[in-house]
């Protein structure tokens, strides 16, 4: 385990052999007083929740699942593109940590505005993972308001694996497709736990803006022409430009440059 740096929240890693939601704990926990740095991990997830109402169901053993609080100064607008930067933490972490020899034609990416995606040889993408945030205001120490937010991950490890439940039209992918050896959760956490730790210190003082460009050369629909989707209604249709600095999603239309904000639309590449 990395040192805190000096403004960084000390690690407090609870673990739950199966609980319905590691970010309704953590909540809870978060709301009755508990301190910035804390982890709850669950080995099986029953009630889990993903982006727009999906469940998020972890299988024994099969996936990492777990919530960290992180506290910020009470300006929501200031948190915008947080959930942005926890994907590229993820991938950067997949991407720099010794984890195993790396397959060679397969890679992590993202996909606005919180899908960890894996790349295949055949030129197809499937979802490994995402990232669900909530928050809730509470009283600071020193006086006065604070942000609570509570960052929810659920990866898929093993073959076996099926969390993002309710999805017909999303295939599902594993994070061991990535490498020669079988990924487990106890080897991925400790790793993600160390890079987002980092990454929250500097968003924290630098925003969105500072990981932009990082952020768009993971983006596995950069450059593409997509969809933006409100169910079976297209919404915006362009070239996928990335994001600008508040996290936002550029699509280059006929019409000019379109940036969409909200996460409740779906994005498909045509």
């Amino acid at each position: 385990m990395k040192t805190p740096l000096p403004n960084q929240p000390i690690r407090q890693l609870t673990r739950f052999e199966s609980c319905d939601s590691t970010n309704r704990l953590l909540l809870d926990a978060a709301e009755a007083g508990i301190s910035a740095g804390a982890v709850f991990v669950a080995r099986e997830q029953t009630a889990g929740r993903g982006r727009r109402g999906r469940h998020w169901i972890a299988a024994p053993g099969d996936s990492l699942t777990f919530s960290l609080l992180w506290t910020f100064a009470a300006d929501p607008a200031k948190l915008s593109g947080l959930s942005l930067v926890v994907g590229l933490a993820v991938v950067q972490a997949l991407s720099a940590a010794a984890l195993g020899t790396r397959r060679s034609q397969t890679r992590a990416g993202l996909k606005w505005p919180n899908d960890i995606l894996v790349a295949r040889a055949d030129g197809s993408f499937a979802k490994a993972g995402g990232v669900l945030i909530e928050s809730a205001m509470r009283p600071a120490a020193a006086g006065g308001k604070e942000l609570a937010v509570v960052i929810g991950i659920g990866l898929n490890c093993a073959e076996s694996t099926s969390v993002n439940a309710g999805v017909a039209d999303q295939s599902v992918a594993t994070l061991s497709e990535l490498f020669e050896r079988d990924l487990t959760p106890e080897i991925l956490l400790p790793v993600l736990l160390d890079a987002l730790f980092e990454t929250l210190d500097t968003f924290a003082r630098v925003g969105f803006a500072g990981f932009r460009a990082a952020w768009n050369t993971q983006n596995l629909w950069q450059d593409q022409f997509v969809q933006v989707k409100e169910g079976a209604t297209v919404l915006h249709e362009g070239i996928c430009r990335g994001v600008d600095d508040a996290g936002a999603l550029c699509i280059e239309t006929v019409d000019g440059m379109t940036h969409i904000v909200s996460g409740d639309v779906s994005l498909r590449k045509v």
